[in-house]
């Protein structure tokens, strides 16, 4: 009888552990997750098998408005919420987070730029780390979102490099668990009175693996993991319609600077026609594109299928000429970036454009000058554009082998290192490839073209 009492009083005592085990588990569970009452992340990142990330969820979801910093951390002003990436790829680590702004619905009368820098200096970001269910590491401190932006082809906004201690490992499989709390600074004007805007969490990795997952070797490469992919935008290549027109003063400018606005409309006529109509709209978001501009179909349309982009300042600047980086990246949307070992220019190094100058640089695009530079910023001309369109297209042609009748240019002399290549551009024509893949061509037409 005394065995047996002895026996049940140890059953329980593991029952009342048991009890209180999962009590304290689950109220800790619930103290981890306080900024969500359903203990479900706000923003679900995967990062899939393949590579690429996909995500739910939004970190702007709810109201936020001028506030001290403990009251946004309880819920009073600002907006909290949990981030939770889960991991399907190999082993990673996380060295940089950043965030987008998009979509901006701005519900006052300010105009958008101001509203939009205002937003970026007066609204802070802080994320923290959970370490044993408790969010207790803080990885970025309140810290203003022109610090933290991302916004592809701007250096200037590349997101937030975490501090060396503060980087994170992922293995294949492990899921982990990030709060975030956004806070408006008590300063912030009535610019910001009833904005709302989609913002989207953008983690940088750095993935770390075996180069043969069935051998136990020390080799280990390294490779970058980006966002979702964006599908490659579809040029038409059979036909060699113009795309380049002159001036109403019947002249091409072979010499001068090409604007971005001029540059959007030339890859919108070249885009083949079937993909075209499943990207064309006349709907855009760029506070310098008004309803009346020549270019707005031009630039809404490649806006659409993320051919082209704008500034974090809402502006797309549609009349400022191009530079050569610019154009570069432009035209790597139009094929798969080329792996290479090693930069082809000498100034490029640490540049925003740098896998697309390299890459196109690799396909023959783009050329340098002597010394051995590429000279990124500097503005290119309508000679040097037509140059490497004509590259990505793979048209070229002899002055020899040009039809009679073709339109030519009292600014367009023979004689220079371009003449060719414009001539390309500005005639319409069928043609046939001779056995060193050059053109001959047939005649000139006179299609219907699409300007």
């Amino acid at each position: 009888m005394k065995f047996l009492n002895k026996f049940f009083m140890t059953i329980l005592r593991i029952f009342v552990i048991v009890v209180i085990g999962g009590v304290l588990t689950s109220n800790l569970m619930t103290y981890t997750f306080s900024a969500n009452t359903n203990n479900t992340p706000n923003v679900l990142v995967t990062i899939n098998s393949d590579g690429s990330i996909s995500q739910n969820g939004n970190l702007f979801d709810g109201q936020l408005y001028p506030s001290t910093v403990s009251d946004a951390e309880n819920g009073i002003g600002g907006i909290n919420g949990v981030i939770r990436i889960n991991n399907q790829f190999k082993n990673i680590e996380v060295d940089n987070l950043a965030i987008g702004i998009k979509d901006m619905i701005i519900g006052n009368d300010y105009p958008r730029d101001i509203v939009f820098n205002s937003f970026l200096q007066n609204v802070k970001l802080k994320i923290e780390k959970g370490i044993l269910l408790n969010f207790n590491k803080t990885l970025i401190e309140f810290t203003s979102l022109d610090k933290i932006l991302y916004k592809t082809d701007n250096n200037e906004y590349r997101g937030y490099t975490l501090a060396a201690n503060d980087k994170f490992s992922l293995n294949k499989g492990d899921t982990v668990d990030l709060k975030y709390s956004l806070h408006m600074v008590s300063e912030a004007g009535n610019e910001l009175q009833s904005v709302t805007a989609h913002m989207p969490i953008y983690i940088n990795l750095i993935g770390v693996y075996d180069t043969d997952d069935d051998e136990d070797d020390d080799d280990e490469k390294v490779v970058v993991i980006k966002d979702n992919e964006i599908p490659v935008a579809e040029l038409n290549k059979k036909d060699h319609f113009q795309y380049i027109q002159g001036y109403p003063d019947n002249t091409v400018r072979p010499k001068g600077l090409i604007t971005r606005e001029e540059v959007a409309a030339v890859f919108y006529r070249l885009l083949d026609q079937g993909y075209r109509l499943t990207i064309l709209t006349d709907k855009e978001n760029f506070i310098d594109v008004d309803s009346g501009r020549w270019s707005l179909k031009h630039i809404a349309t490649l806006s659409n299928g993320n051919i082209i982009e704008g500034y974090p300042d809402g502006s797309f600047k549609p009349g400022n000429p191009i530079t050569r980086a610019e154009l570069a990246a432009i035209a790597s949307k139009f094929d798969k970036l080329s792996a290479v070992q090693e930069n082809s220019f000498t100034d490029i190094e640490g540049h925003w454009a740098i896998e697309y100058i390299n890459s196109a640089a690799a396909k023959g695009w783009v050329k340098g000058y002597p010394d051995g530079t590429f000279k990124p910023d500097q503005y290119i001309t309508r000679a040097e554009f037509v140059t490497l369109v004509n590259n990505v297209l793979g048209r070229k042609v002899h002055k020899d082998n040009i039809s009679e009748g073709a339109k030519v240019f009292p600014d367009l002399l023979e004689n220079m290192w371009y003449y060719e290549a414009m001539m390309e551009a500005i005639n319409s024509h069928t043609h046939k490839m001779d056995e060193n893949m050059s053109e001959s061509w047939i005649e000139i037409i006179y299609p219907s073209l699409d300007l």
